[in-house]
């Protein structure tokens, strides 16, 4: 009796023992594994969507760094919301442009979905669009389709930049006018030029829109493209009603 009433709590702790060496594995498993739906969710992921992401993602710090530098000291280069608002001191009408522009944007998204490929619905005697496979909108029957990459355009686009933000910057002018220099290079390149490219000429430049960008997005982790949304719609308030919300 006195041996068996020993050995029992003995094999007791042994059992409590191996449970606990077994819950520390677990843990971690459980720990794991968001990342490993995270990575799930962005497994397959083709050239054209990468370079998407990575365009846009850089695009967004060059415009996120000095919008939130802007309350706590002077960054670099001047906010965007601080450059167009030098903008609509020095000539009013700017700031009409400005929702205009957000209107045209608004409306084109209604009308023309990102996620959409391929031809538009048009009226009897309009002229056929396209959307290519980037998400830019082309002629239809222009070839689109079989547009290829422009491969040289990454080194030209951010010499250019480069260049010209630093000729800006040496040259002294004030920081507003580097941030004209910065943000309508940016423009340029980003939006113009890949548009008329695809537009009038059938090409295509190595990186999709930031419509088409955050519609992947959206179907691999809808709440990312639901935060990157509400900063867009929040950054359009802030140009609409600058100096809101200071």
């Amino acid at each position: 009796m006195t041996t068996q009433s020993i050995t029992k709590p003995a094999a007791g702790s042994q059992a409590a023992v191996a449970v606990t060496g077994q819950a520390g594995p677990s843990a971690r498993a459980g720990a794991l594994r968001p990342a490993h739906r995270l990575r799930a969710r962005f497994r397959g992921v083709g050239a054209r969507e990468r370079w998407g992401y990575g365009v846009w993602l850089l695009a967004g710090l060059m415009f996120g760094v000095p919008e939130s530098w802007a309350g706590i000291t002077n960054p670099p280069w001047p906010a965007l919301s601080d450059t167009v608002g030098h903008l609509e001191e020095l000539w009013h009408p700017v700031r009409v442009i400005v929702v205009a522009l957000i209107v045209f944007i608004a409306f084109h998204a209604v009308s023309h979905p990102p996620g959409q490929a391929g031809e538009f619905p048009a009226r009897e005697g309009e002229p056929k669009r396209a959307r290519t496979p980037y998400g830019r909108v082309a002629r239809s029957g222009t070839g689109t389709a079989c547009a290829r990459p422009v491969l040289a355009y990454f080194p030209l686009a951010g010499g250019v930049v480069a260049g010209g933000s630093i000729i800006a910057a040496i040259a002294g002018s004030g920081m507003f006018v580097l941030g004209y220099v910065i943000y309508g290079l940016i423009a340029i390149f980003l939006v113009i030029i890949p548009n008329a490219l695809a537009f009038w000429f059938a090409r295509e430049v190595p990186f999709p829109t930031l419509y088409r960008t955050v519609a992947s997005l959206e179907r691999r982790c809808r709440p990312a493209a639901m935060v990157i949304v509400a900063g867009l719609v929040i950054l359009m308030f802030h140009l609409v009603f600058f100096p809101w919300p200071d």
